[in-house]
């Protein structure tokens, strides 16, 4: 067959334009490819514990599953310009030219976006532990005047920005480099329009559709693929920054979207985590049950406060973390004198999920900002208390806005809601902060609440959440209160963290002890329960692979005065977590009065037995002293929780059913559905 020099023939020119196109976008796909795998180093040297480094074949099929991931994403960015470049093959130049022109322009936007979200992805799992996710587009509700503060509040975060300003502009030379050598190759080759066709075109095509889908078995690269491992560092290791997002912003839509709850699926789901079927009268108010009658409650009703402490990581108060400093300040008295829950669990690693988790027992943390914002829910624990003819008030050191909160837990039972704008009118001293305001006017209105009640007929029910102890970590210009030279072994920790948010962790304690002794202080004493926790850990400090449950870990705090306490003594170290906050303070306040039955009574020794006797995160599920880490709901082997709250390196080879742990998720977005649909459906009746 004649070969023809590709400038001979009519549609040589555009031919040229194509192979130009090829191959520079399959250079850019390799260096992109090059790029990733250094990330991926870098996180691995960066936030793997020595003790991961033995797990060489773990760590192999990470970095070969996310060079697979890479390949895919990249292939399927860069396919429109290869394709646009096919199709103007036999077309008149000027378009060919064009569509250099956009391909160039593609390059460069992938260049961009590997590169800048590679460094994101990076330090989002420096200080989540965790890949980009959903949180990352939930968080944006919080406005880029709070947001970017935080942000910029990372460590080495100029040096990161420096970092990927250099390797971008050194891969845009590279590749232009590059290009031009290859254009002048391409010109040089002689081919005939069979042989362009097969080679140059359809065996291409044939190779990227392969590589563009991950895999060549029947099913391609998906979500089940992320996880390679038990070890949470390795598997982080996996998705890039395209892909992380890309999963992350499926996952924040689909918290939207809320389907309609069935009868069917909301009895299977009752006898799961129950052990025993519904009757069949209504399914709804078989979940709730009754506090104990008591004639003392009834006619002494104290007051409530409990107290959501922002990034209370339990860790820090405890020395085998935090040395021998004390970081509790104030509060740490209290911690002695009262009961300490101290392995215990939130339910979420985020303030807006955990919050509507323990407040209102949903799982749809976006509720509060969505088309189901005005729909007043039974199983707020607002509600509850209102039911039995308490006063309820929210106390927010932040900005009412956020997340809709103000509207949305007045809707939710909240008689009153005072935010941050409303603390500055009633405290002129205090310092607005891009979260908000100062956690010590936010006890001081706590205060001022109680002590106007205290001759009062109505008791309190008052919820409070502090944001001093958050990202930039801004401590209060009047403050004085400071640590003194901080322990090596505690430093080591903070891998994206300033040792400045140890001032503020202190600051905030200190502020909360000081709220306690005042009211230990005063006639208070006698008809006020305190309660006290984390709204998540601490996030961006270093921990390994057994220290798992401490990373994730905050304190349950809790005073009961004398006239209000049993004489039964609980055990203070047993495993529990958020959703067990609520049952505690219902039976130890009320009389009577019916609540959602989803979690036990830590001061009621009989719930030791109950179907209750787990602890729930939305990554782990403990149960019968065996924690089970979880991806996408599904439980991964499980591992023996020791009485330190240290796991076991190797996986337990004993493995228990579940039961009842692991339908809690579903329960709760079944309930909260189930209440979204009946709210509609009695709209819609005439």
């Amino acid at each position: 067959m004649e070969r023809t020099n590709l400038t001979d023939f009519n549609t040589n020119t555009n031919s040229i334009v194509y192979l130009r196109i090829l191959t520079s976008l399959t250079f850019l796909i390799m260096l992109c490819c090059l790029i990733l795998f250094l990330a991926r180093l870098g996180t691995w040297f960066a936030y793997a514990q020595p003790e991961s480094i033995s797990q060489c074949t773990d760590l192999w099929r990470a970095l070969w599953t996310g060079f697979r991931f890479d390949l895919a994403i990249l292939i399927r960015l860069a396919i429109l310009g290869i394709l646009a470049s096919i199709v103007c093959i036999p077309m008149p130049f000027p378009l060919a030219k064009i569509i250099w022109v956009l391909n160039y322009l593609l390059g460069g936007l992938i260049i961009i976006l590997v590169i800048w979200l590679a460094m994101a992805n990076f330090s989002y799992i420096g200080f989540f532990n965790r890949p980009i996710d959903s949180f990352a587009f939930s968080g944006m509700n919080y406005g880029a005047e709070t947001i970017w503060p935080t942000v910029t509040s990372i460590e080495a975060f100029e040096l990161r920005v420096g970092l990927c300003i250099v390797v971008t502009w050194a891969s845009f030379w590279l590749c232009l480099r590059v290009t031009k050598k290859v254009t002048r190759i391409i010109k040089t080759i002689k081919m005939g329009k069979l042989s362009f066709i097969i080679f140059a075109i359809f065996i291409p095509l044939m190779i990227i559709s392969i590589l563009g889908r991950g895999s060549v078995s029947t099913f391609p690269l998906s979500y089940r693929h992320l996880v390679v491992s038990s070890d949470t560092a390795i598997n982080n290791l996996v998705p890039n920054g395209i892909i992380a997002l890309y999963y992350g912003y499926k996952e924040f839509k689909a918290s939207h979207r809320i389907e309609p709850a069935t009868d069917l699926e909301g009895r299977n789901l009752f006898e799961a985590f129950y052990g025993y079927p519904a009757t069949d009268d209504d399914l709804f108010p078989q979940f709730f049950t009754r506090t104990k009658q008591s004639t003392f409650l009834e006619e002494n009703p104290p007051h409530v406060v409990l107290n959501l402490v922002e990034s209370m990581a339990n860790t820090l108060l405890s020395t085998d973390f935090s040395g021998d400093i004390n970081l509790a300040g104030e509060l740490q008295k209290h911690l002695t004198e009262d009961y300490y829950f101290d392995r215990f669990l939130p339910a979420h690693d985020d303030t807006q999920k955990s919050l509507v988790s323990l407040l209102v027992n949903t799982e749809y943390s976006a509720i509060s900002h969505s088309r189901h914002q005005t729909v007043p829910l039974k199983t707020s624990a607002a509600r509850v208390f209102k039911n039995a003819g308490y006063k309820t008030v929210f106390v927010y050191a932040g900005f009412e806005g956020l997340s809709n909160r103000s509207k949305y837990f007045k809707t939710q039972g909240f008689d009153v809601f005072v935010g941050a704008h409303q603390l500055a009118d009633l405290y002129p001293a205090m310092q607005p902060s891009v979260w908000g305001g100062e956690d010590q006017f936010v006890f001081d209105e706590v205060y001022k609440y109680l002590e106007s009640h205290i001759k009062g007929e109505q008791p309190l029910f008052i919820v409070t959440l502090t944001v001093t102890n958050h990202p930039p970590y801004n401590l209060p210009l009047q403050e004085t209160l400071s640590i003194p030279e901080k322990p090596q072994q505690l430093l080591a920790r903070l891998q994206d963290l300033p040792e400045e948010s140890l001032d503020t962790y202190l600051y905030t304690n200190d502020q909360l002890g000081q709220f306690i002794s005042k009211i230990k202080d005063s006639p208070l004493k006698q008809k006020t329960i305190i309660a006290a926790t984390g709204d998540h850990a601490i996030r961006g400090m270093r921990f390994n692979d057994e220290e798992r449950l401490h990373e994730i870990s905050v304190p349950f705090y809790l005073y009961i005065p004398q006239n209000y306490k049993s004489s039964f003594i609980p055990d203070t170290h047993q495993i529990a977590s958020h959703k067990d906050i609520m049952p505690t303070l219902y039976n130890t306040a009320l009389s009577q009065v019916a609540y959602p039955n989803l979690g036990r009574n830590l001061l009621d020794p009989t719930t030791k037995d109950s179907v209750h006797n787990f602890a729930y995160h939305a990554d782990y599920l403990v149960s019968n002293e065996k924690s089970y880490r979880k991806n996408n709901e599904v439980l991964l082997t499980g591992k023996i929780v020791k009485p330190d709250f240290m796991l076991t390196k190797s996986p337990s080879t004993e493995q228990k059913e579940l039961g009842h742990g692991q339908s809690y998720r579903q329960v709760l977005q079944w309930l909260t559905r189930y209440q979204l649909h009946e709210h509609s459906s009695l709209q819609e009746q005439p």
